[in-house]
């Protein structure tokens, strides 16, 4: 999937194209061990993997390699793939239009060219945890439309970033919604209101245009602020195990 920021605003505030810098935030991103979800050119699958190697002299970044054989080649067959992980609550992604296959040593790596520009959205509050595509967390928006669906992508006790496709809804910065239903899978649906603060356009691979917004929850309670607390320990404790 590629994003495309609406404005120059967002394109100056969220967008890194230095060269030094670029490669600062990767080492920080490697050095931390920060899991990565890695999804291929339709969106609808990923895995988990953690960046090994920053090589900006040679012009390219080494991942790890999944255990599933079969999904690894799925993803080096993408034309293009995109990288998302988060770094002391800071939101980071970019694209790349062919993954390869390599060796570090004996371990089976994906060799993906250093990216020209890395989004790097705004400082966060609160941990912000990239949900799971597999079993994907739903949101409904209780919109003058109707209730609009929603997929919520990433999540925090603070607020979501959600996808939407605009013949449902044109979410806009300002925009507030009460009675809104969010679901966590194994944990339950509640109750939530949300303020959308931020809107970016992304086009999907298949060339079907989303809007993808970041929105702050209004008055959460408590009760709802500890189930998602919850959700959120039990998925990262469940992808951390798979990399110990």
């Amino acid at each position: 999937m590629k994003i495309e920021l609406v404005t120059t605003e967002d394109r100056g505030r969220y967008l890194v194209s230095h060269a030094a810098e670029i490669e600062r935030i990767l080492r920080e991103v490697m050095a931390a061990k920060n899991i990565v979800a890695l999804y291929g050119e339709n969106a609808k699958q990923f895995l988990l993997t953690t960046l090994v190697a920053v090589e900006p002299a040679k012009g390219y970044l080494l991942f790890e390699q999944g255990v599933d054989k079969a999904m690894n080649s799925q993803f080096l067959g993408s034309k293009e793939s995109t990288f998302a992980t988060t770094h002391d609550q800071v939101h980071i992604q970019f694209s790349s239009h062919k993954l390869e296959a390599d060796k570090l040593g004996q371990e089976s790596v994906f060799r993906v060219a250093v990216p020209h520009e890395i989004l790097r959205m705004q400082r966060r509050e609160y941990y912000r945890l990239v949900t799971s595509v597999v079993n994907p967390v739903k949101c409904l928006i209780n919109s003058e439309k109707g209730m609009l669906e929603s997929v919520v992508v990433d999540i925090s006790i603070g607020g979501v970033g959600v996808l939407a496709y605009p013949e449902q809804s044109n979410l806009k910065a300002g925009d507030t919604f009460h009675g809104c239903r969010i679901t966590l899978p194994g944990v339950g649906e509640f109750a939530v209101g949300l303020k959308v603060c931020t809107t970016f356009e992304v086009t999907l691979k298949n060339g079907r245009l989303t809007h993808r917004a970041g929105c702050r929850f209004i008055d959460l309670p408590a009760s709802v602020e500890t189930a998602i607390q919850r959700y959120i320990i039990q998925v990262d404790r469940e992808r951390r195990t798979r990399y110990v």
